[in-house]
């Protein structure tokens, strides 16, 4: 009989629950904002193998998990680009914001998320970086 290891079992990496990464980001939040994702990711990352050595978090699941904590806010500073279809902050669907123009044209005014209140307008619709913070 063929057993096949994943990482969990072979104790390479674990993933925390949600509890245990929504207690470390509000110590880690306590004292001072954070300007970027990476080194958000870097401190919390350090704080939880501090609870279990095996644990591990990508920067993208703790941006989402913080961005749908109430207490926590996840400022996002936009650049030029393309329209995303999903929201940047927490991946959730983003609602888009219409005008008429003089002419009387349906023109796109903004992007909006329902969930966590990302905003984006004038073409600055990608992400250019993150600021977490406590309110």
């Amino acid at each position: 009989m063929l057993r096949f290891i994943t990482p969990i079992q072979n104790g390479i990496m674990r993933i925390p629950k949600r509890d245990v990464i929504e207690f470390v980001i509000k110590s880690v939040l306590r004292g001072r904002p954070v300007r970027s994702q990476k080194e958000f990711m870097l401190l919390v990352s350090a704080e939880l193998r501090k609870v279990d050595p095996e644990y591990s978090v990508t920067g993208r699941r703790l941006r989402e998990v913080a961005s749908l904590m109430p207490g926590v806010k996840v400022d996002v500073s936009t650049r030029r680009g393309g329209v995303p279809s999903r929201c940047p902050a927490c991946s959730s669907a983003l609602r888009n914001v219409w005008t008429k123009n003089l002419k009387g044209r349906k023109v796109l005014l903004g992007i909006a998320c329902q969930k966590c209140g990302f905003r984006g307008s004038s073409g600055s619709w990608a992400p250019a970086r993150y600021v977490f913070r406590r309110v």
